[in-house]
């Protein structure tokens, strides 16, 4: 019996030394892990704004920088706005018009003609209020933007779910919008949307004929949003002569694929 007590006994700090040697082992490798992932972070430069611009546009060679603006971007100074960044001309704007039955943008009519001289394309879009009725949308927006050849086709933003009808009635409203100004401005209107809504409202269901202007901010190659017109990548693009942050967009194809976009 004592014997076999002193043979427990060895045994059992036997066991105790392996643990507290694997304990420092395993605390020694996790440091080690800690350490080399604290250098790796201090080593690898921030994703800013720049980077992720220089990144689509690495992606995207050929493709066409542009702007959109509302009444959020507030006064534009547009003798004192610049019309590049990064080395890139920015060549389209898309100015917000309406917004739901009756809703104008406060800025829409300065923006319009502010941009009129300057070297760009001009676009206006409308924003979709998902509750509301779509005949007097579309004819709000026709009656407030007055585009005319060389003008960008028209532009259907639409974001939201409707809180008082189902998708396929969602769905009834935006094609309803979408023919009554189409039939007006005798071009097909281009659809903005994120990529999530597209996904779940959009696709197939008779709206990918549109041309997709789509939005997603994410580090990302490129949308998930299948054979984009233009994407959206950033909302916090800065610009002299704009004081409030613009959202940033590269329209892929080059400059044939911008005139495309043109009602003749």
């Amino acid at each position: 019996m004592p014997r076999k007590k002193k043979s427990n006994l060895w045994l059992a700090t036997l066991i105790f030394v392996v643990a507290l040697g694997s304990g420092f082992f395993v605390f020694k490798f996790r440091k080690q892990i800690e350490r080399g992932l604290s250098d790796f972070t201090r080593k690898a430069p921030p994703f800013t704004e720049a980077l992720k611009f220089e990144h689509v546009f690495s992606n995207n060679p050929e493709g066409i920088l542009g702007i959109d603006v509302s009444e959020y971007q507030g006064k534009i100074n547009f003798p004192g706005l610049q019309l590049q960044l990064q080395n890139r001309r920015i060549e389209f704007v898309v100015i917000r018009a309406t917004m739901g039955k009756d809703g104008l943008d406060a800025r829409f009519s300065r923006n319009w003609e502010g941009f009129r001289p300057l070297p760009v394309r001009r676009g206006a879009y409308h924003y979709y209020r998902p509750n509301e009725n779509s005949t007097l949308q579309a004819q709000n927006f026709i009656k407030t933007a007055k585009l005319s050849s060389g003008d960008m086709i028209p532009v259907l933003d639409i974001e939201k779910h409707s809180t008082i009808q189902s998708k396929d009635k969602l769905r009834e409203g935006l094609k309803n919008w979408l023919q009554i100004v189409e039939a007006h401005y005798g071009v097909k209107p281009m659809i903005y949307t994120g990529d999530r809504f597209f996904w779940e409202v959009l696709h197939d269901h008779g709206f990918d004929e549109y041309p997709i202007w789509v939005a997603n901010y994410n580090q990302i190659v490129e949308p998930e949003t299948e054979d984009w017109t233009i994407w959206q990548f950033s909302e916090k693009g800065s610009l002299p002569g704009i004081g409030e942050k613009i959202d940033l967009n590269v329209l892929e194809g080059g400059k044939e694929r911008l005139e495309g976009l043109l009602i003749r």
